[in-house]
C-alpha cells in the first residue's frame, strides 16, 4: 500500500511539474542588492529574505497576498531584533533555484544549512510577485516535491482569493433589501423556531449584546410555546450534572459553575452564557412540568476530574472524538427520540455551524461542520442556520471586518438598527463567505447563503465592549485544578496569561480585568 502511494505521489509530482518552469540561480542572497522589487519571482524572493535579515516587520503586509495579508498587522511595528549568527546564516544561503508553476504561483528554494532548506512561496497578484508563505525541506529533490505537491491546491486558494478580495462599493442593492426584507431579530428568531425542527445559532464567544438577546427571546411565551430543547456548546460527559442543577428546586449556582470549569483546560468564562443557563432554570420554576426547557450538553471535551496522570491525558486526547460529529451525533439521537414535540435551538460557535461542505478546523482530519452534517442527516428542510454579524478573523482572534466593511457601511446607512433577513435570494447571500478568513480561500466554501440560512445585526462592530467574562470560575480550588491540568498537558500557563511567579485567583482575574472598559475589537478601527 505504501508502495503504491508513493507511486501516486511521484505521478502527481510529474505532472505537476510538466506545467513549472524551473530555472537554476545557485547563489548566496548576499550576492544580490537588498532592494524592495517584486516584479520577478527571484527578486520577490529576494526582497522577502531581506525582510527577515533586516527583520522588517512592517513590510511584510504591502509584500504579501490577499491569501495571506490580513495576517500582518495594519499599523507601525518596530523591526525585530535579528541574532547576528542568524542574519550570517541567511545571507550566506544559497539560493538554489525558482521554480514558476503555471505563470501565478512560484517558489524560491534556498539552503540555509544541509538539511534546512527554506521554500519562499509568491502568488502573482495584482501585477506583482507576493509572498504567500514559507515551507521547509529536506533537501532540493524534497523541496521541490513539497512545491510539485502543493501547488496546484495553492493555485486553486490563489484564485479564490482574487473573487473574495474583489468587492463593490456600492450599497444600494443591500441597502433597499434591507429595508424591503428586514424584520426585528426576536421576531426572526421566534419565527424560526416556531417553522424548523432546529434552529442552530451560530454566536461568537463572550458577547454580552448576544446573549442578553437570548434572553429576551427565552422570557417571550412564544419561545417555550414552541422551543423545548436547548442544545449548548459544553461538555456533553456533564449531562448528568446539567440534569440535577436543572432539577435541584433551589438555584444551586456552584453545579453550573463547575460544569463552566470543566471546559476546556482553563475553563469556560463566558458570562452571557452562564446568566443565560441559570435563566433558563429561573424560567422552568414558573413553568408546568411538560413546559420546562431542557438543555443538553453536546460538545465533546476531555474530561479533566478523570485524569491523573500524563498517561491517562494523553491516552484521553488519542481517543478524543471528533467535536463536530460528537455535536451531530448527540442532537440527533436527542431529536429522534425525544417525546417533546416541541423544536430545538442549539446556540454554537459559528464555525459549527455552517453548512458548506468543507471540513472542520480541529483536527488531522476534521469531520464537516455540526451545521453541514445535521442538514444532512435531518434534511437541509429541517435545519435553519443563522449567522451572526461579527468581524472577519480566525479562532484565534478578529482581523477585520466582512466582506472588507460594505456589510457594516449598509448596516450604518440603515440607521445601526439590529436587523435580520433571510440570505437566500439577497445580495448578502450571494457574496463570498468570509467571516473565517482562511475558509474563505476554499473553493468548496461558497457564498454566505451556502452556509447560512439567516442573518442578524444585533449592533455596530465599533461598539462591542471587552469579553464578558465569568470572573466566579476561578476560585482557589480551581486555580490548582489549572495549574494540574496544565502540567499534565506541559502548558506554560504564565506565558498563556502574561504573568510571572506562582498563579493565584487574584492575578488570573486582574489579567481579564485589563481589559474591562475597552472596546473588543478596536484595534479593526486604529
Amino acid at each position: 500500500m505504501r508502495k503504491l502511494i508513493s507511486i501516486l505521489t511521484i505521478c502527481c509530482v510529474m505532472a505537476t511539474s510538466v506545467r513549472a518552469q524551473s530555472i537554476v540561480i545557485n547563489k548566496q542572497l548576499k550576492e544580490f542588492p537588498d532592494v524592495y522589487d517584486l516584479s520577478t519571482p527571484l527578486n520577490a524572493g529576494i526582497t522577502c529574505s531581506y525582510f527577515i535579515v533586516n527583520g522588517k516587520e512592517n513590510l511584510w503586509r504591502d509584500a504579501s497576498a490577499y491569501l495571506i495579508r490580513e495576517y500582518f498587522p495594519k499599523n507601525a511595528v518596530p523591526d525585530r531584533v535579528v541574532r547576528e549568527d542568524y542574519k550570517t546564516q541567511m545571507l550566506n544561503g544559497i539560493i538554489e533555484e525558482v521554480i514558476i508553476y503555471k505563470d501565478s504561483v512560484s517558489c524560491m528554494i534556498t539552503k540555509l544549512d544541509s538539511t534546512y532548506y527554506s521554500i519562499r512561496w509568491l502568488g502573482f497578484e495584482d501585477g506583482k510577485w507576493l509572498n504567500i508563505g514559507e515551507d521547509m525541506g529536506r533537501g532540493l529533490e524534497n523541496s521541490r516535491e513539497v512545491f510539485y505537491t502543493k501547488a496546484p491546491k495553492t493555485l486553486s486558494r490563489l484564485h479564490q482569493s482574487n473573487k473574495v478580495k474583489s468587492v463593490s462599493t456600492d450599497t444600494l442593492a443591500f441597502v433597499n433589501y434591507i429595508k424591503e426584507h428586514g424584520v426585528a431579530p426576536k421576531e426572526y428568531l421566534l419565527e424560526a423556531l416556531t417553522n424548523n425542527i432546529l434552529v442552530i445559532y451560530g454566536e461568537i464567544h463572550r458577547r454580552k449584546v448576544s446573549w442578553d438577546f437570548l434572553t429576551n427571546v427565552l422570557f417571550d411565551p412564544r419561545f417555550y410555546e414552541k422551543t423545548g430543547t436547548v442544545f449548548v456548546e459544553l461538555p456533553s460527559y456533564q449531562q448528568p450534572e446539567f440534569d440535577r442543577f436543572y432539577a435541584s428546586k433551589e438555584l444551586d449556582t456552584e453545579i453550573l459553575l463547575e460544569i463552566m470549569r470543566s471546559e476546556q483546560i482553563y475553563g469556560w468564562w463566558d458570562r452571557g452564557e452562564y446568566e443565560f443557563l441559570v435563566n433558563v432554570w429561573k424560567l422552568n420554576q414558573t413553568l408546568p412540568a411538560d413546559k420546562h426547557i431542557r438543555v443538553v450538553a453536546a460538545d465533546e471535551q476531555l474530561p479533566y476530574k478523570l485524569l491523573q496522570t500524563e498517561e491517562d491525558f494523553e491516552n484521553a486526547w488519542q481517543n478524543l472524538s471528533d467535536r463536530n460529529t460528537n455535536m451531530s451525533d448527540i442532537i440527533e439521537r436527542t431529536i429522534k427520540s425525544k417525546t417533546d414535540k416541541r423544536n430545538c435551538m442549539f446556540v454554537v460557535g459559528y464555525m459549527h455551524a455552517y453548512k458548506s461542505l468543507v471540513p472542520g478546523f480541529e483536527g488531522e482530519n476534521p469531520a464537516l461542520s455540526a451545521g453541514a452534517q445535521l442538514a444532512q442527516r435531518l434534511s437541509p428542510e429541517n435545519v435553519f442556520v443563522i449567522f451572526q454579524h461579527v468581524p472577519m478573523g480566525t479562532n484565534s482572534g478578529a482581523l477585520g471586518l466582512i466582506r472588507q466593511g460594505i456589510f457594516d457601511v449598509t448596516f450604518e446607512k440603515t440607521g445601526n438598527k439590529p436587523i435580520a433577513f433571510h440570505l437566500s435570494n439577497s445580495p448578502f447571500g450571494a457574496e463570498p463567505f468570509d467571516a473565517d478568513y482562511g475558509m474563505s480561500f476554499d473553493s468548496r466554501t461558497g457564498s454566505f447563503a451556502d452556509n447560512f440560512d439567516g442573518y442578524i445585526f444585533l449592533q455596530p462592530i465599533k461598539n462591542e465592549e471587552s469579553d464578558y467574562v465569568l470572573y466566579e470560575i476561578w476560585s482557589d480550588q480551581f486555580v490548582e485544578e489549572f495549574k494540574r491540568r496544565a502540567k499534565l498537558n506541559n502548558w506554560n500557563v504564565n506565558r498563556w496569561l502574561g504573568t510571572e511567579g506562582e498563579l493565584t485567583k487574584e492575578k488570573i482575574i486582574n489579567v481579564f480585568k485589563e481589559d474591562e472598559g475597552k472596546k473588543r475589537w478596536n484595534h479593526l478601527f486604529e
